[in-house]
């Protein structure tokens, strides 16, 4: 079958079609097909479904249609057989093939139709089901909805039968150049197109449920209870916006000759639209030109515009999935877009727009946790096996990093990468109130934990080097091992490049395309990561911190600055505030290593338990009070921390935790401080608490020495 097309006339919305006779689109290509009657009184069964696919292309726009290998078409007879199987006996794709069937004794083939479906039980009502939204990503997009029908059965003088089948779709070929066009930058991603009648619904349907009836072919599609007037093409590689592009959608045939049409499209940032007059009908086995050019947006006065900020999809570098099954997020804008980029803070970008072509996932605390990784229009498409729910309650846990690649089949560099983040439910909010009053709205949980409970689970924590968005797993005894490439790998020495030290100083850059990398500065009188330090990578940088704790005006809540592409948070989340933790100690210094009472017995103990807010110690892990009203605690398990010079863990000398805060600081020595919230264990008897400083809690704590170590962190809600 050859689907052909001649310029049907001049206009800069044109609709050409093919003015060739339909017998002449019916020619040998696919339209050869020779059925053999086996005589075997034995049905065939356990077939495989296929449809055909694109063989060539000619210099015209002509596509040549073959069939798949062991492809299969529906065959009813001139008395009683009803869609009979019939498979064909090719094993690679080819123009024409024998189909070999079974037949009731005395039965002639009579009519035929494809694609065949076991579910067909009436010659007169073949269902056809054309999506109002259709994705392309090549020409085999349009072979998977190829839909052929033949009434022209005759006998074939080798043997058998020869069947001719007739097109009963039609075929819409978009151009598109906006090369020129002022409104789009270089880099912008035509996402989708859609056309349709203006006005309300009336045009004849190009999209939906139809059938049709081989006894009369003449009669073409029929439209069911439920169509659609127009048709989307989604892009699944969206083109840039000085790229040439062709695509292919299919339409059902209808009357359209004069109508108005509204052709609106989507970019990865804009939305544009604009009227035309539709020139020509839509016939079946014809195709049809839709050319979408800069010139056409500019004699028909295309509007395009911003997407609205407040209709944009929210973005960030973590998602939560509580349920198996596929999802998805965007993968062209990066963290948490535009709004996530501080003007002149020396990020490594001003842009948040990227374009992936690939995507895998870099490693999983969980095998195969993360499967069917894929780019398909500007989006990462996954999914989370039905497996790996629990058998008790449906939940699932595990987290995974997915990254985009520059190039396909996941070449080139990588360009970002997202967290996957399993968890038995929601994380829920629990309101905290710091010293000075103010209140925040913290997680129950720490990035990667699956549960708010205290579980022995806890070693799915997370951790961060500070002002880093990628997570790295942890290697606590509770597990050993986790998966690249679903590969089995002991924990931290075997991850690729893990303990990476670049030969020259580190890059905001260097840490996007090498997530999988716990990086230190090659300067040895760096503690950083990075060798030109920047502050302002989780959004409260360059902050004056006050001495005390308890001024509102001060140590309030809030943030010196936005959320940033940056952020490992979660949608409408955020990395805490230093102040978030202040009321879980009575200190103004928040810290209790300033308690001084006299050392007898255990009087400094119990001391520096008088200044700590909570309501349960067991070992390293407290619950602390969210509030003075709180009677249950909230949540704080031992968490050893990684080394960022060599991967290896660390742990307090009574092995409490540290949990990163968003701010940081250059001191006045020049160096870079990071802050953050620090525990310790609590110890009975003679031994001071916890440490030789005694130190059990440090709500206020921040230091030059441990940027490039990788710490757990809370997420608070956004103001």
């Amino acid at each position: 079958m050859n689907i052909r097309q001649t310029m049907c006339g001049a206009a800069l919305f044109c609709l050409a079609a093919c003015s060739d006779p339909m017998a002449n689109m019916l020619g040998e290509q696919q339209g050869a097909g020779e059925i053999s009657i086996t005589g075997s009184t034995e049905a065939f069964t356990a077939l495989m479904q296929t449809r055909t696919q694109v063989g060539e292309m000619a210099d015209d726009g002509v596509l040549l249609i073959e069939w798949s290998a062991e492809d299969s078409i529906g065959v009813f007879g001139n008395v009683t057989e009803v869609n009979a199987l019939f498979k064909g006996n090719n094993t690679e794709p080819t123009p024409s093939t024998a189909f070999s069937g079974t037949l009731a004794e005395g039965e002639v083939p009579t009519y035929a139709y494809y694609p065949y479906s076991a579910t067909v039980n009436d010659k007169t009502a073949i269902p056809v089901e054309i999506p109002d939204e259709q994705m392309y990503r090549d020409e085999m997009s349009v072979a998977a909805l190829d839909f052929k029908a033949s009434d022209n059965i005759e006998v074939s003088a080798e043997g058998g039968y020869r069947v001719r089948f007739r097109q009963m779709a039609a075929l819409v070929r978009f151009e598109i150049d906006l090369t020129g066009y002022p409104d789009l930058a270089d880099d912008e991603l035509l996402m989708d197109v859609t056309i349709r009648p203006a006005g309300n619904g009336s045009g004849a349907p190009m999209t939906g449920g139809f059938t049709y009836d081989l006894t009369d072919l003449a009669a073409g599609l029929q439209p069911g209870a439920a169509t659609t007037d127009g048709i989307t093409i989604r892009f699944a590689m969206p083109p840039t916006a000085r790229e040439k592009a062709v695509a292919y959608a299919v339409v059902a045939p209808g009357a359209h000759e004069g109508e108005e049409w509204t052709c609106t499209f989507t970019t990865d940032r804009q939305e544009g639209e604009f009227t035309t007059t539709a020139l020509c009908d839509f016939e079946a086995g014809k195709y049809y030109i839709v050319p979408l050019t800069a010139q056409v947006l500019v004699n028909n006065e295309a509007v395009v515009e911003e997407i609205p900020e407040e209709e944009m999809e929210e973005t960030a570098n973590c998602y939560i999935v509580t349920t198996p099954g596929e999802h998805s997020f965007k993968a062209t804008v990066i963290g948490n877009g535009k709004k996530g980029i501080i003007p002149n803070a020396g990020f490594h970008t001003e842009s948040p727009y990227i374009n992936p072509k690939s995507a895998k996932v870099l490693w999983s605390d969980r095998k195969n946790f993360v499967t069917n990784v894929r780019v398909e229009n500007g989006r990462v498409v996954y999914t989370i096996p039905d497996a790996i729910a629990s058998s008790v309650n449906g939940s699932i846990y595990g987290n995974a990093v997915i990254a985009v690649y520059s190039e396909p089949e996941c070449k080139g560099e990588i360009l970002w990468s997202w967290h996957i983040w399993g968890t038995d439910g929601m994380p829920q909010d629990v309101e905290y109130t710091n010293q000075a009053g103010a209140k925040f709205m913290v997680m129950d949980r720490e990035l990667g934990r699956s549960s708010a409970k205290s579980t022995s689970s806890d070693y799915n924590v997370l951790r961060y080097q500070w002002g880093r968005k990628d997570p790295f797993p942890s290697k606590d005894i509770q597990v050993r091992n986790f998966y690249i490439d679903g590969t089995t790998k002991e924990a931290m020495s075997n991850l690729k490049g893990y303990n990476y030290n670049l030969e020259t100083d580190a890059t905001i850059a260097d840490a996007v395309h090498n997530p999988m990398h716990l990086i230190h500065s090659a300067t040895s009188s760096q503690y950083g990561w990075l060798a030109e330090s920047n502050v302002y990578l989780w959004g409260d940088g360059d902050r004056e911190l006050p001495e005390t704790l308890t001024d509102a005006s001060t140590a309030g809540a809030g943030w010196k600055q936005q959320k940033t592409i940056y952020d490992p948070s979660p949608v409408g989340y955020r990395v805490a505030s230093i102040f978030t933790f202040s009321g879980f100690t009575d200190m103004p210094t928040g810290t209790t290593s300033d308690v001084t009472e006299p050392d007898e017995g255990n009087s400094i103990v119990t001391a520096r338990l008088d200044y700590i807010n909570y309501v349960k110690v067991s070992g390293s892990d407290w619950h602390f009070m969210a509030n003075a009203d709180d009677a249950t605690g909230v949540y704080y398990p031992a968490l050893k921390s990684l080394e960022g010079k060599n991967g290896t863990e660390k742990k307090n000398a009574g092995y409490g935790g540290y949990w990163w805060a968003a701010e940081a600081f250059v001191g006045e020595n020049g160096r870079t401080y990071a802050c953050y919230l620090n525990t310790d264990q609590y110890k009975t008897g003679s031994v001071v608490a916890g440490s030789t400083s005694g130190n059990v809690i440090d709500t206020y704590g921040r230091d030059e020495y441990l940027l490039r170590d990788a710490y757990a962190v809370r997420c608070v809600r956004e103001e």
